[in-house]
């Protein structure tokens, strides 16, 4: 059996992309290059690069365990309470402990706002939540179309994140998922049954 050469690379994706988030408030994203970034970490741009696809990766290396959080939550929520209660349970437990969020501050909403390539690759990064949140909604709501669960979730993600851009704007106070939850609190998004239709 052939041996790898060299030992491997232990990298810790959120520090990465603390510091890349850092990095960009400090001196703007296109000023920033995998040089700097590499500086900033102590890992190679080689490393850095082999790891994530883009630059613009790093903003989002916190959805897995967004998307984690979310699944274990509709787990423990029964099927018979509201729908938009299990929803917005979910998707606030989705973030509330996001160290990415939290460690990177209010600064972190900013810089994906003010980027367009950053703003652009937010939904391509949220794909797999928000496909984990449109079968949850297929499964509490048996015979919905799968374009409507897909809508409703794709909906959720945009005010999610309309929310945690709003508390990124104010300081930020308080936390990130109060911000979340305060918001979804005022949606009703309801899903009909064909009959129940106007």
């Amino acid at each position: 059996m052939r041996r790898r050469r060299g030992r491997p690379t232990v990298l810790d994706p959120e520090a990465v992309g603390t510091a890349a988030l850092r990095l960009w408030a400090e001196r703007g994203y296109g000023a920033t290059g995998w040089d700097d970034i590499s500086a900033a970490t102590g890992i190679s741009a080689r490393t850095l690069m082999r790891h994530f696809p883009s630059k613009a990766a790093l903003a989002w290396v916190g959805v897995p365990a967004a998307t984690r959080r979310l699944t274990e939550t509709f787990r423990t929520l029964p099927l018979d309470i509201p729908l938009s209660d299990a929803l917005r349970a979910a998707v606030v437990a989705s973030v509330s402990d996001d160290a990415l969020v939290l460690s990177a501050g209010g600064y972190w909403m900013r810089v994906v706002a003010e980027e367009p390539e950053l703003a652009e690759a937010s939904a391509r990064a949220y794909a797999p939540w928000t496909e984990a949140l449109a079968r949850e909604i297929a499964r509490r709501r048996p015979g919905a179309p799968t374009a409507i669960c897909h809508a409703v979730a794709a909906a959720y993600r945009e005010a999610a994140q309309a929310a945690l851009y709003d508390w990124a704007r104010g300081g930020p106070d308080g936390s990130p998922a109060h911000a979340v939850d305060a918001l979804l609190r005022r949606l009703d998004i309801r899903i009909t049954t064909p009959e129940e239709a106007p």
